[in-house]
């Protein structure tokens, strides 16, 4: 097994303890006999509980993010391509219950405040995957021209702001049908009405 595989392994391992017994309750001990090592093994992929913590929640973000970035791919129009990324994005936790768990334990994982976000890097990659939707809009001239970056950092606060509504507050079916309202009436709003 490579170093990455044996991460990967750690770290679903991790996922799943931290998201039943939270971040106090789990120990380096428990993760490491989750994956048949000992805690001095352990401690040659991660410094401390804190790193292994970061980490497995890194890498469940990434995860979400690399998801919804293959599904995009796999469409051509920008429109379609929005809409799938806006689908698939907010309906990632209703199938992943181990990160669901822990965003309802860590609300914080969830910021709106760039100074305050843990997990900005992974952020970032997800905010340029709708710069990049927006981008291919305009230059098809499907889009009005707008500023790129700010309505990117303004689609994903009102996107993590729909998660919190929907899995962290559990408004559920009612916050998802004003989510999918919401994304209709963005993309009534971006598209031209001359095509």
């Amino acid at each position: 097994m490579t170093k990455t595989e044996k991460q990967q392994e750690i770290f679903h391992a991790a996922l799943k303890k931290f998201a039943r017994y939270g971040f106090k309750k789990t120990t380096i001990e428990d993760v490491a006999a989750e994956v048949g090592m000992t805690k001095s093994n352990l401690y040659f992929y991660v410094v401390n509980k804190r790193d292994l913590y970061e980490q497995t929640v890194s890498n469940a973000l990434r995860q979400w993010r690399d998801s919804v970035a293959s599904a995009i791919e796999e469409k051509g129009g920008v429109v379609e391509k929005f809409s799938v990324m806006a689908e698939k994005s907010f309906e990632y936790l209703s199938h992943h219950k181990d990160l669901r768990s822990i965003l309802i334990m860590d609300p914080g994982i969830f910021s709106l405040s760039p100074e305050e976000d843990r997990f900005s890097e992974i952020n970032q990659g997800a905010m340029l995957l709708i710069k990049k939707i927006l981008m291919q809009g305009i230059r098809e001239k499907i889009f009005y021209k707008i500023d790129v970056d700010r309505i990117s950092e303004l689609l994903f606060s009102i996107y993590i702001m729909f998660l919190i509504k929907t899995y962290i507050k559990s408004e559920g079916s009612s916050a998802f049908r004003m989510y999918e309202e919401g994304v209709a009436l963005i993309l009534r709003g971006l598209c031209r009405k001359d095509l």
